[in-house]
């Protein structure tokens, strides 16, 4: 059984990558040991399909702009 998820072979690959390279100044090696930790975690969680199809697809999540603070930017962007 796998996941049905819109992205290529190439795109998950990539992403690892990216993961990865996120942490590549880590030198401490107690945080290096977390790290590994918890992606052998993430691994046996998506390997053993304990993920679902949401939580894997929240890789790829694009970055939201912060909410705005002040009067003004909530009044133009409708918030209250």
């Amino acid at each position: 059984m796998d996941y049905d998820i819109p992205k290529s072979v190439e795109q998950c690959r990539e992403k690892l990558r990216e993961e990865f390279l996120k942490h590549k100044n880590v030198t401490d090696i107690r945080v290096i040991d977390m790290l590994v930790i918890k992606g052998q975690m993430e691994l046996k969680e998506s390997v053993e399909i304990w993920k679902q199809k949401a939580h894997i697809m929240r890789y790829w999540k694009e970055t939201q702009e912060p909410k705005p603070t002040d009067f003004l930017s909530k009044f133009l962007s409708g918030q209250n």
